[in-house]
Formats: C-alpha cells, structure tokens, sequence
C-alpha cells in the first residue's frame, strides 16, 4: 500500500513539474522553449522542411496528431495539417502549413499558419537542389483560468492570483531551407523563426530562439521493381535540432516492401547532457502502411529517460493522401521514406526532366 501511493504521489510530482515548466515559458522566466517535433519525421513534410513544398509528382494531403506522455495527463498534444502541390511548368512546389500545440490540457496554445513555396533547381544529371521559403502568422496564448499548482499533499488545485498583462499574441514569422537530392540520397538543413519575436505574456522580454534543422539519409534498394515485383529497400536517416542551449538527435533506419514500412529510431545525444539531466530519450517504432493513393502510419516513443515509469511513452498517427498529377507510377520510389517519386527521380522520360535554371 505504501510503495503503490508512493507511486501514485511521484506521478502527481512530475505532473507539477510539467505545470511548472508551463508556467515558467509562459511567464517570462529565463528557460529555453523548444518547437514540438514529430516522430515520425516524413510524414510531416512540410514541418520539417519548406523544401519538401511539391515533393510529390501532384497533390499531398497530411494529418498527423502527437500525444506525448498520456499517462501524465493533459500534458503535451500536437496536430498538424499541410496541403502541397508540385506545379510543373514553374518548377514549383507551394503549400499552406498549419500546427497546433497544446500544452497543459489548454493552458498554453501555439498555432501558426505558413504559406510554403520551394524551388526545383537542376544542377547536374541526377543531383536536384531545392531551396524553400515559408511566411507564417503566429499565435500564442494562455489560460490563466486552467492553470493548477500543487499542494504539500501531492493534490492539484486552481492557481490562485493566475494574471498576466498579456495573454495572447500574433506575430508575423519567417523560415528558409535549403535540400540537396538524388534518387538515393538526400540532405538539408532548415532555419526556423528568423523573425525576432517576444514570446513572453509578462513585462520580461523573451524572444523565440532561432531553430536549426539538419536531415538527410540514404536508400539501399536491395530489390529492383519491375515484372510484377515490387521495390524492397532500406533506408538510413537522421535529424538534429538545435535551439539556443537545446539540441536532440534522431537517428533512424526504415524498411520498405509494399505496402508495409517499417521504421525504428532512436533519440538522444549519448554523453550530452542539456541542464544538467542526461539527453537519452526514446526508442521509437514506427508501422506505415500504403493503400493505394494513401499512406497510414502509427509510431510509439518508448520513453527512456527518468519519465520512463510516468509518462505512457507518447502516440502518433499521421495519414498522407496523394492526388496524382501524371502518369501513374509506383516504382521506383522516392530516397525519402513515405514519398512517392519526385519530379526527375526516374518515374518520367529524361525529357521530362526541368532544364537547368538560374535561382532569378
């Protein structure tokens, strides 16, 4: 009885410590914010990248929504939702971007929409450079009326006095990304809120740090399609993120035979720590699956850090819907994992192909 309400009492403490958290970004103390990230990387394209604006042979559809550590409660949900479109005779990609995160059951809200624009530039026979751009509205707000705080006895309750000079804001954001690719490689990098933004809802100035992206990864095809087989390959990937004195890694391998994908990474930074506490976070499996125009995908982040008995690791779904532009092709794919080929990866005749064109 005793060791099952210690239990009950820890979960309550980390619960508090995440109000806590919420508090402090919220307030204007000094502590460093960081953007909500998705597992499963590919399937929001858009988020990750501008450049991925019309990495498709038409239109993209993509849903995806996170619940992080629901086994806290009312700690962390993420949705996102993006529409792409390749335009052929500009060697364009244009898109429109909306995420929503929401923190403490609704006590703290982002929620930005972009537009997305990416060129398609052809440098040489089979290396492709694609710079992108997003413009984006952004609001933040809180609710001084849901946040709790915690009593001696482990219990939650209304926060007393809870005021802020300013509750909301709405502010203009920028970000620029640039990506090289073949039809077996790809890298890039992104450069999210280069606008100088305070974020702060009290009279203490705190600005969004910059976020910086790098990507990429490569694809093995171990099995060519064709004559009624379908493609078999793996494929290495990774991301890093840094923003101010935060930095995560995530290094993934994923394995494609139609129409399953299959995907397992890892997120840490062995021997880093960040304030402190040891940056090794989660295994993370992923389960895609491919229904004709429509990719279906759920991932688990098994949680490996100090959370680990508290948090219920965290869920995410995401669907990927593709409206066909040209002829239709399932083979080859795309390097990415979850894409489809992109404009010059092999599915169209050469004289397809863009012509080598100046950035103006």
């Amino acid at each position: 009885m005793w060791m099952m309400w210690n239990k009950i009492l820890d979960r309550k403490i980390w619960r508090s410590l995440v109000v806590l958290l919420l508090l402090l970004l919220a307030g204007g103390v000094p502590a460093r914010a960081q953007d909500a990230s998705f597992s499963q990387v590919y399937s929001a394209p858009l988020y990750l990248s501008p450049s991925f604006a019309g990495f498709t042979s038409g239109g993209r559809v993509a849903l995806n929504y996170r619940d992080q550590w629901p086994g806290m409660g009312n700690t962390f949900r993420t949705y996102a939702f993006s529409y792409d479109e390749y335009l052929a005779s500009l060697n364009s990609g244009v898109g429109l971007l909306f995420v929503r995160d929401d923190q403490g059951g609704g006590q703290l809200v982002s929620q930005d929409l972009g537009l997305v624009y990416a060129y398609e530039l052809l440098l040489t026979e089979k290396i492709f450079f694609r710079p992108g751009l997003q413009f984006k509205y952004a609001e933040r707000k809180i609710d001084a009326t849901r946040l709790s705080q915690v009593g001696p006895d482990g219990q939650l309750f209304p926060w007393i006095n809870a005021e802020f000079p300013v509750d909301q804001y709405r502010k203009l954001d920028a970000s620029a990304s640039a990506m090289l690719y073949t039809s077996v490689w790809w890298a890039g990098f992104t450069l999210d809120h280069l606008v100088k933004n305070d974020y702060g809802f009290t009279d203490v100035e705190s600005n969004q740090p910059v976020k910086t992206v790098v990507y990429g990864g490569a694809k093995w095809v171990y099995q060519e399609g064709g004559r009624g087989r379908d493609e078999q390959s793996a494929s290495l990937a990774f991301m890093y993120r840094r923003q101010d004195a935060f930095q995560q890694l995530d290094l993934g391998v994923y394995w494609y035979t139609n129409p399953l994908e299959v995907g397992l990474w890892y997120r840490g930074l062995p021997g880093v720590s960040s304030e402190g506490l040891n940056n090794n976070d989660a295994l993370i499996f992923s389960l895609g699956v491919n229904v004709g125009p429509m990719h279906l995908a759920y991932s688990y982040d098994l949680t490996l850090s100090g959370l680990a008995g508290y948090s219920g690791g965290s869920n995410e779904f995401s669907l990927i819907y593709r409206f066909s532009r040209g002829r239709s092709s399932t083979s080859p794919r795309g390097p990415v994992p979850c894409s489809e080929p992109g404009y010059g990866l092999g599915d169209r005749p050469s004289n397809y192909r863009p012509q080598r064109r100046s950035l103006f």
